[in-house]
């Protein structure tokens, strides 16, 4: 018995001794771990924002056998406070408590028992910087979380903002906090961030124009991964359940189901970016008008140069950070000459790959039916500039595709309501004003030769190839087409000779010099075309 106990008890001790010493080698192991970190983000900060005055720090390390407590600071040099007054450095403080693995006691006491190599708990720290921010939330570290770090180096882990609420003499502001989860692969600089914020709302308190902004059901989504050419690719998202704004007595406006999503993918044919905002039902002093996407987007994109150009707009980034009180921020973008050589290169190579610009879709809709526009523009090298204007052009636009699609049953629909809240017509006559004016509208539009009517839809269809323009189905040169437009164009705006010479033969007409004027009567006002066939 005292001899099984002897095993125990040094069994035990053994453990101990083993826990012990890992525990303390992995201690060394972050601490090697945090200052390559902090390297690599100041390399990326200088990749994308070069010599941008903006660094991450480890101010200090306090090293035990189960735990460190290390401090970060993020220092921005130079920042402008106020016109006329010097520029001052920015500090933002950060403390993180560490337990070393294998078996961190955060872990043990959740009953998670696999080995990993640290967990993190960290916090703003309060100074001059975030003060303010301190006494919104009455003390409290506005900004906080946790991390579990494993061997391989992937980290997960949760950051939580705290709830504020801000009353000034000109505008509230109230805050339900955030919560962001976050997962990192080391290996393939991959990173996944979802959060939701409950709500968001703002109250402006001018008495001549008072407002408010009421945000509810934020969510976040973010999958993001390292490219072949250090560029971030891949999908994030933003869903919001309802905007509402109220301006003065104006009736409010509310986005119900907004998302935005945007997506960057890499092929072999290069980049493709693609970006869609969509209100699933905009809704104007409680009545439903209509829902509204727009997508629009680019692919066949030269991935290094688009790497020059995001480069180039850090650079932008950095001298604006860099500018004082009062400056003209359009100062930021005048580009020095090495870096305006840059840019055309860049433009040169994405233009060399062919790349193609769209529109798909502008749609609006509602229970009436739907209205749609799609383009796509094929771009090419023009080559040399000191070759003929039009066979650059002929270059550069190889192809064009758009399609226009007018649901006149939406257009009344959307009209009627207008009438009855604008006009304070009854919803008969409104119904009745509105279909007038959709028909005037769609006989003018298709009596400009560039749409068609097709059932109760006023479609346009254009297409480009190859010098040639097909417009609704009828073919035509270039050339031929630029002269419709151009004639088109004057048509809309007479010259200024043309008027003044109206204007004299009408002031001889009152005068009455010639008898034949008094024997024309009037012109009653043209009636719509189509009318009498109605």
């Amino acid at each position: 018995m005292k001899k099984s106990l002897g095993v125990g008890v040094g069994v035990i001790v053994v453990a101990g001794v083993a826990w012990v010493g890992a525990s303390w080698y992995t201690g060394q192991r972050v601490e090697a771990v945090v200052r390559q970190g902090v390297d690599e983000g100041n390399a990326k900060i200088q990749t994308f924002m070069p010599n941008a005055k903006i660094k991450i720090a480890v101010d200090s390390i306090e090293r035990h056998v189960f735990s460190s407590d290390i401090q970060y600071s993020l220092t921005i040099q130079g920042v402008p406070v106020e016109e006329g007054k010097p520029v001052k450095d920015v500090a933002i403080l950060l403390h993180d408590h560490v337990e070393h693995g294998p078996f961190p006691l955060a872990r043990l006491k959740r009953g998670a028992l696999a080995p990993v190599m640290a967990t993190s708990a960290f916090e703003l720290v309060n100074n001059d910087t975030v003060k303010p921010w301190f006494e919104l939330t009455k003390g409290v570290a506005p900004f906080s979380g946790n991390a579990t770090v494993h061997y391989n180096r992937d980290v997960a882990g949760n950051m939580v903002v705290q709830p504020l609420d801000m009353q000034r003499p000109d505008a509230d502001l109230k805050f339900s906090g955030m919560n962001l989860q976050v997962a990192v692969e080391y290996a393939t600089k991959a990173a996944k961030v979802s959060g939701t914020v409950d709500s968001v709302a703002m109250k402006i308190k001018d008495p001549n124009a008072p407002g408010d902004v009421q945000i509810t059901g934020m969510s976040v989504n973010s999958d993001m991964h390292q490219g072949q050419v250090g560029l971030q690719v891949g999908t994030n998202q933003l869903a919001v359940k309802q905007i509402r704004v109220v301006h003065a007595d104006d009736p409010a406006i509310v986005l119900n189901n907004y998302t935005q999503n945007a997506e960057l993918t890499e092929g072999a044919t290069g980049l493709a970016v693609r970006a869609v905002y969509d209100v699933g039902m905009i809704n104007l002093g409680g009545q439903d008008i209509a829902g509204v996407r727009l997508g629009f987007g680019a692919r066949n994109l030269a991935a290094e140069a688009v790497k020059t150009l995001a480069e180039l707009y850090g650079n932008v980034l950095t001298r604006a950070m860099k500018q004082k009180a009062g400056e003209d921020p359009d100062q930021a973008f005048d580009l020095p000459p090495e870096e305006r050589q840059k840019a055309l290169v860049a433009g040169k190579a994405l233009l060399a790959g062919n790349p193609t610009i769209f529109v798909d879709p502008v749609l609006i809709h509602n229970a009436k039916g739907e209205s749609r526009f799609n383009l796509s523009v094929d771009l090419g090298d023009p080559g040399a500039t000191d070759q003929p204007i039009d066979q650059m052009i002929t270059k550069l636009l190889r192809k064009v595709d758009a399609k226009l699609i007018v649901s006149t049953p939406m257009v009344n629909s959307i009209l009627a309501q207008q009438m009855q809240q604008q006009a304070g017509l009854d919803a008969a006559t409104a119904q009745k004003q509105a279909e007038a004016t959709t028909q005037a509208l769609a006989q003018m539009a298709v009596a400009t030769g560039y749409l068609s009517k097709d059932g109760d839809n006023v479609v346009g269809t254009l297409a480009y190839a190859d010098k040639v323009v097909d417009l609704n189905g009828k073919k035509m040169p270039l050339d031929e087409f630029a002269m419709m437009v151009l004639s088109m164009t004057m048509g809309m705006h007479p010259s200024s000779d043309g008027m003044d010479e109206e204007d004299l033969d009408d002031g001889d007409a009152d005068e009455g010099d010639e008898p034949a004027d008094e024997a024309v009567p009037a012109a009653p006002a043209p009636a719509p075309r189509g009318g009498a066939r109605r």
